[in-house]
């Protein structure tokens, strides 16, 4: 049986999301965290739940405003299920309160949980904050476990693929959409120095690498990336000779050595700037990445890195379609980090980079013109339902899967149209990293 510091339980009409958020927050604090993310509930009482449960020392509970709705009286109930195994256990029973309350009534089975105290938390965006709280106050367990790291990476694997549906034209916006905010700080950092040498981390078919680079005072610029198909694209369309473009994998074991043998053939020392434009979410370990390209900087250099995060999106009159979109993405098995930008900054920090920054920009629908609210929502949305597509596609007799795929495809088409209506807004910010080595 798989021992654990924590078990979430949790409602999942209202509570994937925040759930999620707290998830990532303890594993990246070294906790090993049972988080029911993938699993279809159906039939039997899993037993992967079960032991998840029996084997976790501090037992979280949110209390979201579904949580304890009329189902909690269904004796199959899950999350009642879940509660009765934690307190047959005699678990350390935690309790978040997101916007709720226990009510005075519960199932006899489970009514002691009523006298627990616990973390009070109105905003489910900032469940960051409740971090020390758990830890100082509630709970048993110290986490820090490095046996399972292995595991814990692998949860986060990413599917996603820059040659799959439509992400070369969607890679294209997204260039293009970022290229103000990107330039500000480059142009921040460069100043009036010259002769610059750039790394680009995961330069996908070059479209940023090209934009962001052009100007004379870039004067030699290599690309990487894990994608054969991208790098040949690039270097078959590179508009100056700079540019050079090699197939990398980030993730590898000879990361370093692959990275200097690139910096051999081009008589380079040393890069001036590593810049990665919305790369690391991919990655399982973007800490370990960090570290092993820290190496090929200047003492003086600096790092770039723009992310973006899905607690960033806001929008009016979207009739709860954005929150549904987010959380049935954030469910899908092998989508990649949606919530980096908040987590820049402490990735630079936790790998010795100095004096980090973080800038923000907010892109938004107010005063832009009808085609550039469509390339809006085309960056931020339309990549989405590859996830389902290629899930259905891996698993094409999985009728579940063909619903999901069927029902993202729906909302997104419905929340595309509210882009179109000029009352509509939405907005989002861009998270842009800077640091010294």
């Amino acid at each position: 049986m798989q021992n654990y510091d924590v078990f979430i339980s949790y409602r999942r009409i209202d509570g994937v999301y925040p759930a999620l958020l707290l998830f990532r927050d303890l594993v990246d604090s070294g906790y090993d965290v049972f988080f029911d993310f993938d699993s279809i509930r159906s039939g039997e009482f899993p037993q992967a739940i079960e032991e998840g449960i029996k084997g976790c020392i501090d037992f979280i509970m949110l209390v979201t405003k579904e949580a304890f709705s009329e189902r909690i009286f269904d004796e199959n109930d899950w999350m009642r299920k879940e509660i009765e195994l934690a307190i047959q256990h005699k678990k350390n029973i935690i309790p978040i309160f997101i916007d709720a309350i226990f009510p005075s009534q519960l199932p006899q089975s489970i009514q002691e949980v009523i006298k627990y105290q616990g973390v009070s938390q109105v905003n489910p965006n900032l469940i960051k904050e409740t971090y020390d709280q758990l830890k100082n106050k509630y709970f048993r367990s110290s986490g820090k476990r490095v046996v399972n790291n292995v595991l814990r990476m692998e949860r986060r694997k990413s599917i996603y693929n820059p040659n799959y549906g439509n992400e070369f034209d969607r890679l294209k916006v997204q260039a293009n959409n970022a290229l103000a905010s990107d330039l500000t700080v480059l142009d921040k950092i460069t100043n009036q120095q010259k002769s610059l040498k750039v790394l680009d981390l995961g330069c996908a078919y070059g479209f940023v690498t090209e934009t962001r680079f052009a100007d004379d005072k870039f004067e030699q610029v290599v690309g990487v990336d894990l994608s054969d198909q991208c790098i040949s694209y690039a270097n078959e369309h590179k508009t100056q000779q700079k540019f050079k473009y090699y197939q990398v994998d980030l993730e590898g074991t000879d990361l370093t050595e692959k990275l200097e043998k690139v910096m051999i053939e081009n008589n380079i020392d040393q890069f001036d700037i590593i810049f990665s434009s919305l790369v690391l979410h991919h990655l399982k370990a973007p800490e370990e990445t960090l570290r092993k390209v820290r190496r090929v900087l200047k003492s003086d250099g600096y790092i770039v890195l723009r992310g973006s995060d899905d607690g960033s999106k806001t929008a009016y009159e979207d009739y709860g379609l954005l929150k549904e979109i987010i959380d049935r993405t954030l469910k899908v098995k092998g989508v990649s980090d949606r919530l980096n930008g908040r987590k820049l900054y402490k990735w630079l920090s936790d790998t010795n980079y100095q004096d980090v920054k973080v800038n923000t920009f907010l892109r938004d629908t107010s005063n832009v013109s009808y085609d550039d609210r469509e390339l809006i929502f085309r960056e931020s949305f339309s990549y989405r339902i590859n996830y389902f597509r290629k899930q259905w596609e891996n698993n094409p007799h999985d009728e579940r899967l063909y619903q999901d795929f069927n029902k993202m495809e729906e909302m997104l088409a419905e929340f595309q149209t509210l882009f179109y209506k000029k009352e509509f807004w939405f907005g989002e910010f861009d998270y842009i990293a800077y640091a010294k080595k």
